[in-house]
């Protein structure tokens, strides 16, 4: 993110706390990754102002955050969950595939939430507006016709992605990146370089960033890798780390 898009998100922030301060609440944002979540809620609190998160499940990577003065907490969820379904026999949609239709619509990406996969079916999570948008003019994702309806619990657990132990020769972003997507260092500080890496879901274009528990990696067309833990040190001074990788097919 840079100065500006910076710039501009606090003063969208600075709007919503002023307005569920005046108000009373509740007031919510659009759908926001981890980080922003975290920046606007701590926003929040300064003001003393309750704060709700709705991501269709517990454990939801983008989420909407509600706001609203004590004891003034909203009655309903600001979401809802829909489900595509379509015939497992002639397609198999993939994520890239459910996120492209549906900004094929027209529509923002900061209307959409998780995107969930189980079986022959996709659920979303979404703003209500965008829910009724979907029922009238989703019809297919990729090849396969879809048929769209509202699902009648929460979203399904996320998938796991694959677990392994790698050795790498320190914790910089390149290093990480060249050994779990098994690229040359070289060709890891390219991407790293020309934008296509986001480091906790901001741009990050520095290739010596140390990486540390919990951050997240995601390399644009190829996929997302979690370190889930930094394990300790070889005997020739190389570091162990445990991560999980979602590789795009």
């Amino acid at each position: 993110m840079n100065e500006t898009e910076r710039r501009l998100e606090s003063a969208r922030f600075s709007d919503l706390t002023r307005r569920a301060a005046r108000s009373g609440g509740p007031v919510f944002s659009d759908f926001l990754d981890p980080d922003a979540r975290e920046r606007l809620c701590a926003m929040a609190r300064r003001e003393g102002l309750e704060i709700g998160i709705y991501g269709g499940c517990p454990d939801a990577e983008r989420a909407v955050v509600g706001l609203w003065q004590l004891g003034r907490e909203p009655e309903g969820s600001p979401i809802e969950v829909v489900c595509l379904k379509w015939d497992g026999r002639y397609a198999a949609p993939q994520h890239r595939d459910v996120l492209g239709a549906y900004l094929g619509l027209g529509l923002e990406r900061e209307t959409l939430g998780d995107i969930r996969l189980k079986d022959n079916e996709a659920y979303l999570a979404v703003l209500p507006a965008m829910a009724a948008y979907l029922a009238a003019n989703l019809s297919s994702v990729g090849r396969a016709g879809v048929k769209v309806s509202y699902a009648d619990g929460p979203m399904p657990e996320a998938e796991q992605g694959a677990r392994a132990v790698i050795n790498v020769p320190s914790l910089r972003l390149d290093a990480v990146l060249a050994q779990t997507l098994h690229l040359a260092r070289a060709k890891a500080q390219a991407l790293i370089k020309g934008g296509a890496v986001r480091f906790n879901w901001q741009e990050c274009c520095r290739v010596d960033v140390e990486v540390a528990d919990g951050d997240v990696l995601s390399v644009r067309g190829q996929g997302r890798v979690k370190v889930r833990a930094v394990q300790g040190e070889s005997r020739k001074g190389r570091l162990f780390i445990e991560v999980e990788t979602f590789l795009r097919p």
